[in-house]
């Protein structure tokens, strides 16, 4: 089956003994067209096309120190650059519950990430990072037009994370704010960016723009935008994706393949690659989330004339909180923060716990 949906890699192989013992190179599985068991594979990385440019990034992710046991992480190299193929490997390696990492320069391979969930899930969270939003009033060209087009059903909460003010517009942000989806700036997230780990705990994919870093440390995004993510927190946002036991997929897109930067973008892209292989196999094992591991903080809210039940892991440290069941009558913890927890001690309502209530009430 995998044979049928990537490029033939044989020109493409980087010859292990070359790289030294400690470096990926040494301990990734690459694929060359053989049978393949999926059972022993936890992460599997490849390129959706332009095969040139992802053996700049192999290269520069197989120089990397090894943060893997041997043999769980697989290069599929390079698919065949059509919608089906994309959809298809997405499914079946989700169905063999391995985590895809999927390589694009533009933003097109989203909806097909998205479609291969289909079969599998419905009311599915997405996160997207980027410095702009691709939605539009006036066109259904854009990304997420054709996201809430698609199939209404399928996505059921939006998570649009890093956008720069003067990139968008303010009416777009409105319309999805309307739909109950959020919107986190860039100024909003860069001065406590660990608030941005409740907002992906919960998601079920990711798509990070490379636009969404400053044109400085990734010369080949596609903005050549001056301002923008660091590239040490780019790399801090995919540990914190990778770590969330719900998220299944993810795609790394939105790069100039045909840029001469002198491999600049291509190694930021393998380090991220390299948080993401860490975040995994640090994740907690949290999910579905055990009451018996959580120790409860109930808190009374006057604005919703109700408590609010805070859960603390006894094992991460992590906070969820609870709907009431005045308001919400299935159970359901959701990912928040120890500062979303402060808020509501001020006797406040935090805007992720106000977001969550209006979305599912």
């Amino acid at each position: 089956m995998i044979q049928n949906l990537v490029q033939n890699n044989s020109s493409t192989f980087l010859e292990p003994t070359t790289f030294e013992p400690f470096q990926y190179g040494q301990s990734i599985v690459q694929y060359q067209g053989e049978r393949i068991d999926l059972k022993s594979i936890d992460i599997a990385i490849f390129s959706w096309g332009n095969s040139d440019y992802y053996q700049e990034i192999r290269k520069g992710l197989y120089q990397l120190s090894a943060n893997f046991k041997p043999n769980t992480v697989l290069d599929l190299g390079v698919v065949h650059q059509n919608t089906v193929p994309l959809i298809e490997l997405v499914d079946l390696l989700l169905q063999h519950n391995v985590f895809p990492i999927i390589i694009s320069a533009s933003n097109q391979a989203i909806l097909p990430q998205l479609k291969a969930y289909e079969q599998q899930a419905e009311g599915l969270n997405l996160a997207l990072f980027d410095s702009k939003i691709p939605y539009s009033l006036s066109s259904t060209s854009l990304l997420i037009n054709q996201l809430i087009q698609y199939h209404p059903q399928l996505l059921f909460h939006l998570n649009c994370i890093g956008s720069q003010s003067y990139l968008v517009d303010p009416k777009a942000i409105s319309v999805l704010e309307d739909k109950y989806f959020e919107v986190h700036r860039l100024g909003k997230i860069q001065p406590r960016l660990e608030e941005i780990e409740p907002m992906v705990r919960n998601i079920d994919l990711a798509a990070f723009s490379i636009a969404s870093i400053r044109a400085a440390d990734a010369p080949a995004q596609v903005y050549k935008n001056p301002n923008g993510l660091l590239a040490a927190e780019a790399c801090k946002i995919m540990h914190y994706i990778a770590m969330s036991d719900q998220v299944s997929s993810l795609c790394l897109h939105s790069f100039d393949h045909q840029a001469t930067d002198q491999g600049q973008t291509a190694n930021m892209i393998a380090q991220l690659i390299w948080f993401v292989v860490e975040g995994f196999f640090a994740r907690n094992q949290e999910f579905p989330i055990d009451k018996k591991e959580l120790r409860a903080y109930v808190v009374d809210n006057k604005t919703l004339g109700t408590p609010i039940s805070f859960y603390k892991s006894l094992k991460s440290d992590r906070w969820w909180f609870e709907i009431p069941r005045a308001l919400y009558s299935k159970h359901q913890l959701l990912a928040c923060s120890y500062r979303d927890y402060q808020i509501a001690c001020e006797g406040d309502l935090p805007d992720r716990i106000l977001n969550a209530i209006n979305r599912l009430t």
